[in-house]
Order: structure tokens, then sequence, then C-alpha cells
């Protein structure tokens, strides 16, 4: 129901309002252990809309509303913590995230139990089967080398910072 609510609620935001420079709100949605998805909403919203999205956000479990504010505060416990086990280490998820979510308010964005990103049906079914090979037999699943085959690899779907870290 709340990815119902969400699609909608994107149409809505593309057809109808320009980009602001710093979202209201970010829905994170961590109810599947596969992917934890995220949404920025507009400070433009009304009270009103803002309100009965609470109501359906609250209602749902797994899911919250952070203020931006909040969300950009906390990167690490509301993101980085989220990776179970971080495939992509010489990269910094975290704020290529909060830029995509700026930039893109009303658009959803799933962060996968490997580090890696969802924007598409099939890499939210990669994150969904390798994770289940990953419970099932964590030693298993590899992260793929190529990264123009890896349907997740960040850097193929956001602006990400490499870090100084050696691999």
């Amino acid at each position: 129901m709340l990815r119902n609510i969400i699609v909608v609620f994107t149409i809505f935001l593309i057809t109808s309002m320009p980009v602001k420079a710093a979202p209201g709100y970010v829905i994170i949605d961590a109810s599947k252990p596969n992917v934890t998805s995220y949404t920025s909403i507009p400070k433009s919203l009304t009270d009103v809309d803002l309100d009965k999205l609470r109501g359906q956000v609250s209602a749902q479990a797994g899911v919250s509303m952070e203020t931006w504010e909040a969300f950009k505060n906390n990167l690490h416990l509301l993101v980085e913590a989220k990776i179970k086990k971080n495939e992509y280490p010489e990269l910094i998820i975290k704020e290529g995230l909060a830029d995509f979510l700026e930039k893109f308010e009303g658009i959803p964005l799933g962060l996968t139990w490997n580090g890696g990103i969802a924007l598409t049906y099939n890499d939210y079914i990669h994150a969904k089967r390798t994770y289940q090979q990953y419970l099932e037999k964590p030693d298993s699943v590899a992260r793929v080398n190529e990264r123009n085959r890896d349907p997740v690899h960040p850097a193929n779907h956001l602006k990400v910072l490499v870090s100084n870290m050696s691999k």
C-alpha cells in the first residue's frame, strides 16, 4: 500500500512541483531485509497533505519519516547501518544517496543489503535474489567483478565519492 502511495505521490511531484533546494522530510521504508527505500518529500507539501502522509507512514511497520535535517545529521545510522555486508567499501554511499534525494524529490531510491543501489525493478529483484542466497550460504555471494555487469553497483546509479581506504 505504501508503495502505491509513493508511486502516486511521485507522479504528482514530477508533474506539478518544481525541485526545491532541500526536501522537508525523508520516508524510510526498512520493512524488507534486502533493501531499504528512501523517498524525499518536499518542503512545499501542505500541512494537510503532510499530516495524511504521516498517518499513512505511521500505520506501516518498518516505515518511518524523518525531517531532512535529522536524516542528514544521522546518515550513518539511517543509511550505512542498513548495509549487512558492504561489497563496495571503497565508495562513500551516504553522500551520493543524500544528493540524489535532494535533487529528485519523490523518487524512491533503494539501498540494497550489500551496499548497492536499486532504482529499477530488476535491481530490486537482484537484491532479493542475492540476499536469499546470502542467507542460505553467506560465502556463496560475491560482488560482481565487472562494474557494468553489476546491476546494483552504486557508481552505475549515483555520483559517489571514492574513499581513501585501500581494499
